[in-house]
C-alpha cells in the first residue's frame, strides 16, 4: 500500500486551523525584526557621527601640560601666549604626518541628535571661510537650500540634524551668535560655519584626513607629547567606536528583553495550540493505521504540514515586515532626520534560531501523540 500521506488534505480542509499557526508564526517575525529595526534608528544614526564620521575628521584638545606649560608659573597671558605658539607647532607637526591632509584651528560647536530610545551630544568644527569649504569638499556635503555661510556667526547643517532638532533656515540658536543660513545634502550629520572672534579662545584642532588615522591619541605620544587620557580631549575613531559599543550596548539589551520574550510568548502559545490540534486528530492517525499506513507516514506527513506553515509564514512575515519598515521609514524615521539599517543579518540569524527552537519544541507533543495512536478500535480513545 502507498505509504506517503498528503499534508494538503488537512491543511486545506482545516484553513482556520492552519491560518492561526502561521499568522503567530509571522508575526514572530514582524514583531522582532521590526523591533529592532526602529532600534537601528539610534544606532545607525549614532554609528555616523562615531564611526563613519571619525575616519575623516578629528578634533585634538591637549592640556597645558602636554606642552610643558605650568600656568601657575607663566600668568595667565603668558600661558596664552605660549600656548598659542605650542598649538601652532603642533599644527605645522601634524601636517607633515602621514595621511593628514588638512590640520587647522576651530571653534567646536555643540548639537543634539535624538533617536527613538536615547540621544547623543557632539560638536562640529567651525573655522573661517576657506576651511568650510575644504571641509564640505573633503565630508562630500553640498549646497542644498539657502546660501553658504560667509559672515561671522553663520552655519550651515544637514538635512538631518535641521529635521531631528526642528530647526529651520534662517533661524538662530540657542547661542545667539549663530544662525542658520544653508542647508547641506550630506550623507552625515555635517555642520559647519564661520567662526566668531572674541567669544573666549579656543585651541580645538581639526584634523582632515584620508581615513589611516584612528588613534591619534598614540599618534601623538609618538611624537612627544605626553598627556593623560582624562586630560585630553580627543575625537577620533577609537574614541568614537568606543563610545559607538556603549550605545549599542544600551539598544541592544531592551532589544534582546524584546526578542526573548516575544520568543517565550510565542512558543507557548504555539505549544498549547498545536496540542489541541494534536488531541482532535487522535482518531484521524488511528484510521491511517487501520488501513495500513505506519507511525512513520503518519509522522512524515505531520512534518511536511509543519514545514508548510513555517514556509509560509516565513514569506507573509518577511513581505509584512518589509512593507512596515518603508512605512515606518517613511513616516516616522526620515521625518525625524534619523538613519535605519534594513537589512541586519544579526537578526535575521536570531529570528532562524527562534524558529528552529519552537520547530523542535513542537516536536515532543507530536512524537507522543504519535505513541497514543492505535488501531481502529482505538480510534475513541482519549489521547490524554
Amino acid at each position: 500500500m502507498r505509504q506517503k500521506l498528503s499534508a494538503m488534505n488537512y491543511i486545506r480542509n482545516n484553513k482556520r486551523r492552519a491560518a492561526v499557526l502561521i499568522v503567530s508564526l509571522a508575526l514572530y517575525l514582524v514583531i522582532v525584526y521590526m523591533t529592532q529595526f526602529i532600534l537601528s534608528s539610534g544606532t545607525e544614526s549614532f554609528k555616523k557621527i562615531l564611526v563613519e564620521d571619525t575616519k575623516k575628521m578629528q578634533m585634538v584638545q591637549l592640556p597645558y601640560s602636554a606642552f610643558g606649560i605650568d600656568p601657575d608659573v607663566l600668568g595667565e597671558e603668558q600661558t596664552r601666549e605660549a600656548d598659542m605658539k605650542a598649538v601652532d607647532t603642533l599644527m605645522k607637526r601634524l601636517r607633515e604626518e602621514d595621511g593628514v591632509k588638512t590640520v587647522q584651528k576651530v571653534q567646536g560647536l555643540g548639537v543634539t541628535i535624538y533617536a527613538m530610545i536615547g540621544q547623543y551630544h557632539f560638536s562640529f568644527p567651525i573655522g573661517d571661510e576657506a576651511f568650510l569649504k575644504t571641509y564640505m569638499e573633503h565630508m562630500g556635503a553640498t549646497l542644498k537650500e539657502g546660501e553658504l555661510p560667509d559672515a561671522p556667526g553663520e552655519l550651515i547643517l544637514s538635512d538631518g540634524i535641521m529635521k531631528n532638532s526642528g530647526l529651520t533656515l534662517g533661524q538662530k540658536l540657542s547661542d545667539e551668535a549663530f544662525q542658520i543660513v544653508g542647508i547641506a545634502e550630506s550623507d552625515s550629520y555635517f555642520g559647519s560655519g564661520i567662526q566668531v572672534q572674541n567669544r573666549g579662545y579656543s585651541k580645538s584642532v581639526c584634523i582632515l584626513s584620508d581615513g589611516s588615522i584612528e588613534d591619534v591619541g598614540a599618534m601623538l605620544r609618538k611624537m612627544g607629547y605626553e598627556f593623560s587620557d582624562n586630560e585630553a580631549d580627543i575625537w577620533d575613531y577609537q574614541t568614537g567606536y568606543e563610545e559607538y559599543e556603549d550605545v549599542f550596548a544600551e539598544v541592544e539589551t531592551p532589544a534582546n528583553i524584546v526578542f526573548k520574550g516575544v520568543m517565550i510568548v510565542m512558543a507557548i502559545m504555539l505549544f498549547l495550540v498545536y496540542t489541541t490540534m494534536l488531541r482532535d486528530r487522535h482518531g484521524e492517525w488511528c484510521l491511517y493505521c487501520s488501513i495500513g499506513y505506519g507511525r512513520k507516514a503518519v509522522y512524515l506527513s505531520i512534518l511536511r504540514e509543519m514545514l508548510f506553515y513555517f514556509a509560509v509564514a516565513v514569506v507573509a512575515g518577511t513581505v509584512l515586515t518589509a512593507v512596515g519598515m518603508v512605512a515606518v521609514d517613511a513616516f516616522l524615521i526620515s521625518p525625524m532626520g534619523l538613519a535605519c539599517n534594513y537589512t541586519d543579518v544579526a537578526v535575521i540569524g536570531e529570528i532562524v534560531c527562534g524558529y528552529a527552537v519552537v520547530f523542535v519544541l513542537l516536536q515532543l507533543p507530536i512524537r507522543f501523540a504519535l505513541q497514543k495512536i492505535r488501531t481502529v478500535d482505538a480510534m475513541e480513545e482519549d489521547l490524554y
